[in-house]
């Protein structure tokens, strides 16, 4: 059972978006919003933290009337303002780690992609124009025309290092390069490997973030702006990426559609994204 009676206490919602605030058929209900713009009524903001890119990103942060304009995105590497795209917080990964990632990657059969922090209407990631021919024909790029760039050697030139190094490929593909990823980034990067059915129920993604390029990382640092504990926090979720922001919220729920690690992870499991699960748990904490 959770403990409803700090419900007065709670000053700040955190959201994931796919699997949390979207439902399958990657919608925002017109319930949630209005529960949203109740909280936002009572002083309570919610700020949406994802593993999203910044453009799809602030695509659903529009929908969303009455959450805070800082977004917590690319799973906790860049924190943004949409009113201005102001950049708040950035943790990009150390060169070394990066280069090495897309190596990894390359070698694992799968083609790296490299994303960086670009204005909306900029192209966001890089691949290598040796993998043009084979990423053209991949799912994830097909739906996210106009975003990728493409650059003529095995690593781009420059000092600019990548938020994040990551693919989005079938499923047996990654899971058969997972091994050799994560055993050779041990300790250097996070690796989380995560499905994506927003590209095909066979679509899997394989990210690697900073070590301390997480969402409760880009949250914790809000929180510091704005003068907000942990312990006045209530974090909602439904992926592993949500696992450390779920154990550090004072309060927090994963989805019912949620794998069992992250229902683990987190105080209460609520109903899934079809079911109205955000607007249940709210509802319940601040009496709605």
């Amino acid at each position: 059972m959770v403990d409803l009676s700090r419900r007065g206490r709670y000053r700040l919602v955190a959201l994931d978006i796919d699997g949390t605030v979207l439902n399958s058929a990657q919608q925002v209900t017109a319930e949630l919003k209005d529960v949203l713009a109740r909280l936002s009524g009572r002083g309570v903001r919610t700020v949406l933290c994802t593993g999203r890119r910044w453009v799809t990103a602030v695509a659903v942060l529009r929908q969303l009337e009455h959450v805070h304009a800082a977004v917590v995105c690319c799973g906790g590497s860049l924190v943004k303002r949409a009113d201005d795209e102001v950049t708040l917080f950035a943790v990009p990964l150390r060169a070394d780690t990066a280069r090495l990632a897309a190596q990894l990657l390359r070698t694992g059969g799968l083609v790296p992609m490299l994303l960086y922090d670009r204005p909306l209407g900029a192209k966001e990631l890089k691949v290598a124009a040796c993998h043009r021919e084979r990423a053209e024909r991949l799912p994830y790029v097909i739906a996210n025309p106009g975003s990728f760039e493409w650059y003529p050697a095995d690593y781009p030139a420059g000092d600019e290092q990548p938020l994040v190094v990551y693919t989005v490929d079938e499923g047996a593909k990654v899971r058969a390069a997972e091994r050799l990823v994560r055993e050779g980034l041990a300790g250097r990067a996070i690796v989380e490997v995560m499905l994506q059915p927003r590209y095909g129920s066979d679509q899997v993604a394989v990210e690697v973030h900073d070590p301390s390029a997480t969402k409760w990382h880009g949250l914790a640092w809000l929180l510091g702006q704005w003068a907000i504990g942990a312990e006045e926090v209530v974090a909602i979720g439904d992926d592993v990426n949500d696992i450390p922001m779920l154990k550090a919220a004072g309060l927090s729920f994963a989805m019912g559609n949620a794998s069992d690690p992250v229902k683990a992870a987190a105080h209460a499991v609520t109903a899934g994204n079809d079911e109205h699960g955000v607007v249940q748990a709210l509802s319940a904490v601040f009496g709605l």
